[in-house]
């Protein structure tokens, strides 16, 4: 049994099996007349799958390109040259053609030239006619093409109906292309859902209840007529619900094709054993993309009302911050694999980066996801979320997927696609967003359904100086404070406090008009050696949304702290590189791994540590180091190791292959270097060594002395020679230090005895 719900322009088709689909609603005329002659078909072969899946694995691993999901035949299939004219009794006209794709797990089509004078009706369903799309007006085309969802099975009929009264105007359509699908066939029949990994939390689940306005803007996107994206409805400032929609340029091809479907999602935290309903709007014009942040936005055309979104796809326009703040956290809803909608979170920090080979320094935010989540091919263009809710980035790229949760992923970062230098409304953010130029530094999102229209609303947001691990017992906190109210904000009292202490009211005073933010930087404070919470909230009674009104930071302050410095750049195999800092307990201080193949990356990271001894380890999974690529993209990786401005541990480039693994032993007394690393004027080997070490310096040195790493002098002697060999047979084995003093200073390295 059928059943239609018309529901004006955005069609909603429910099924035995729950599907929905596009266009204004209505029956195909063939349904309702018996003498409509035999349909014509058209046959295709099947493809070769197996190089088809060789080749996605490739684009897969890294979320390159749209997730391909189909074969496309290019065709020339017109109204004139194939199908069936059938004139009815009233002198009213149908023309049929049935394509058949060998094999296939779905169908859909790209249409060119189509012409639909009011009154003309175009639609596509499967042959059993349980499976409908349409009718089809010219209020879906753009420039005359459309690209249709996927038809289930392998087959699908177009019918085109003139009225007898429109049979003397220009009338037609050509088929340019037939996509034969070749995955996701439990997407699209038995609705297992089991493309992507599983992983991937449904965005109904519980972690997703504060994320509901962002879930109905994000939408999955059929690019190319046989490649899923993600991407999502963005606001601008005129708040006018244009329909914008921010994907990633690497999505791109003929956007008038393009099919952006809303609302595909399960109802709760299960996957569902049959499709969820959606929705579907067709066609779409360029407004302007960029490959150095690799951004993409467009307008849809096609199905709108009043020159928007339907309500009846439950729309939701993102706000979006162009200020490239770092966010506390960052949240992404996507569609991996083509799948039902998703929802990932990075509860740290992102760090600024140049990844996927940009051209642009610091043109990506390098996220790793956490709460076992992670994103896969198809979540291409989905939108990166700060904890304020807006947009900051869209997905370019990385390693990330239910196999390899540790996977760096990167985003093109808002900021940088906003007013890029020698930038024109083809490849700005701005021109399309802020057309007024406001000077707006973000905006909030638009539901349709539930404006406010706030008059006096601050925010603090971004606090800095009071997260992670501080080297020093003097802090420097800092807040931002955004205007989301229609007033100017001219003064506002700010209170704050360290860990539950005194209140301290720092009132600020300025000139902040809607959407924009400045930095306060507050007092400086100086804390115990320890762990801390900061908080600051906004006193006034005017704020209509309290809501949004105080931050909080958690910190830990290590009072002469020592702060050495990892500069490591990976060769083109970097996701076979992991590294770890463990101290003298071989507990892991430090860590990173997750990095992307052929894409040149180099990671700078401070370790805050005490005065004692580390070993900081570098892992190779294939077993050749940082090297094997030097006539490849990014050569032979390297590593050092600083403390105050000098080297305590490397791996020269031509040196890079240390294998499996490498330790880099060193340790910190204070601000005297102790390391592997042999000056010119000091040589000791071997080291580590069994029962003697021999000594050689450019200078007879005045005394040398040799301490435990608590400090306790263990031996005390003048050398004679510039060359010496010293017993260590007494001593146990472990970390030592060794002393050369001269007139100029001393030198202070270390000793291992095995």
């Amino acid at each position: 049994m059928r059943k239609f719900l018309t529901l004006s322009m955005c069609f909603i088709l429910v099924l035995q099996q729950g599907w929905a689909q596009q266009g204004e609603g209505g029956l195909p005329k063939s349904l309702l007349f018996s003498q409509v002659q035999a349909l014509a078909s058209v046959s295709f072969n099947e493809p070769l799958i197996a190089n088809l899946r060789a080749e996605d694995s490739i684009v897969d691993a890294e979320k390159t390109g749209p997730w391909r999901f189909g074969f496309n035949n290019t065709t020339n299939l017109t109204t004139d040259n194939s199908g069936t004219w059938t004139t009815l009794p009233n002198g009213d006209q149908l023309w049929q053609l049935k394509i058949i794709c060998e094999n296939a797990l779905t169908v859909n089509l790209t249409l060119e030239n189509v012409q639909l004078p009011e009154g003309n009706e175009l639609y596509v369903y499967n042959e059993a006619k349980s499976f409908i799309l349409g009718k089809f007006t010219e209020n879906h085309l753009y420039e005359g093409q459309l690209g249709t969802e996927l038809v289930p099975g392998n087959t699908a009929i177009v019918e085109y109906y003139v009225p007898a009264s429109n049979v003397n105007l220009l009338k037609g359509l050509t088929i340019h292309t037939v996509t034969h699908g070749y995955r996701t066939a439990k997407e699209f029949q038995t609705k297992a859902f089991g493309s992507s990994g599983n992983c991937n939390m449904n965005v109904n689940c519980p972690d997703g209840s504060a994320w509901e306005n962002q879930r109905n803007s994000a939408i999955m996107l059929v690019s190319g007529s046989n490649g899923f994206c993600s991407g999502a409805l963005i606001n601008n400032v005129l708040q006018n619900q244009k329909p914008y929609v921010l994907t990633a340029n690497h999505c791109y091809s003929n956007p008038a094709t393009w099919i952006f479907r809303f609302n595909w999602q399960s109802h709760d935290c299960l996957n569902p054993t049959t499709s969820p309903t959606f929705e579907s709007l067709s066609g779409a014009v360029l407004r302007a993309k960029r490959t150095p942040s690799d951004f993409c936005l467009v307008e849809i055309t096609g199905g709108l009302v009043n020159n928007t979104v339907p309500a009846f796809c439950n729309p939701y326009f993102s706000g979006w911050d162009n200020t490239g703040a770092i966010p506390q956290n960052t949240t992404c809803i996507h569609h991996p694999d083509g799948d039902i909608k998703k929802i990932s979170f990075d509860d740290q920090s992102p760090s600024i980066s140049q990844g996927m080979n940009s051209s642009e320094a610091n043109s990506t935010w390098s996220i790793k996801w956490d709460r076992n989540t992670t994103t896969e091919g198809g979540s291409s263009g989905s939108p990166l979320f700060d904890e304020n809710h807006r947009i900051i980035g869209q997905l370019w790229g990385g390693g990330a997927s239910c196999n390899n949760l540790t996977a760096t992923d990167f985003y093109g970062r808002f900021s940088n696609s906003w007013l890029p230098s020698g930038s024109d409304s083809s490849n700005q953010l701005k021109y399309w967003l802020d057309p007024t130029n406001t000077g707006a530094q973000f905006i909030n999102g638009l539901d349709p359904m539930n404006p406010i229209n706030a008059n006096f609303d601050g925010q603090l947001s971004n606090p800095t100086g009071v997260k992670g691990i501080n080297c020093t017992d003097t802090i420097y906190p800092s807040i931002r404070l955004s205007n989301i109210g229609a007033t100017t904000l001219t003064a506002l009292p700010i209170q704050y406090s360290f860990d539950g202490g005194g209140v301290q009211t720092y009132n600020w005073t300025g000139n902040l008009p809607q959407w924009q933010s400045t930095i306060i930087n507050l007092p400086m404070a100086t804390l115990s050696n320890g762990n801390h919470t900061f908080t600051a909230a906004i006193q006034s009674n005017l704020d209509v949304n309290p809501t949004n009104n105080s931050v909080t930071g958690n910190f830990s302050t290590l009072n002469n702290g020592n702060i050495v410095t990892m500069n490591l750049n990976l060769d083109c195999y970097a996701s076979e590189t992991s590294w770890k800092l463990l101290n003298s307990n071989n507990i892991v201080l430090y860590s990173g791994n997750g990095y992307s193949n052929n894409n040149p990356i180099a990671v700078t990271q401070d370790f805050c540590l005490t005065s004692t001894c580390y070993t900081f380890k570098i892992f190779d999974q294939y077993g050749d180091g940082m090297s094997g690529c030097s006539n490849q993209n990014g050569g032979n990786g390297d590593l050092n190791l600083t403390f105050n401005d000098t080297v305590i541990g490397e791996i020269l480039e031509a040196n890079a292959d240390f294998g499996d693994s490498l330790a880099i032993p060193f340790c910190l007394s204070g601000s005297v270097i102790v390391g592997e690393l042999v000056e010119n004027e000091l040589k000791l080997y071997p080291n580590p060594t069994s029962n003697w070490l021999t000594v050689e310096t450019k200078f007879l040195a005045d005394k040398i002395c040799i301490t435990s790493i608590t400090g306790d002098e263990l031996l005390n002697f003048e050398p004679s020679t510039l060359k010496m060999s010293v017993s260590l047979e007494a001593y146990s084995a472990g970390v030592y230090f060794i002393v050369i003093h001269s007139k100029s200073g001393k030198i202070t390295k270390q000793l291992i005895k095995k």
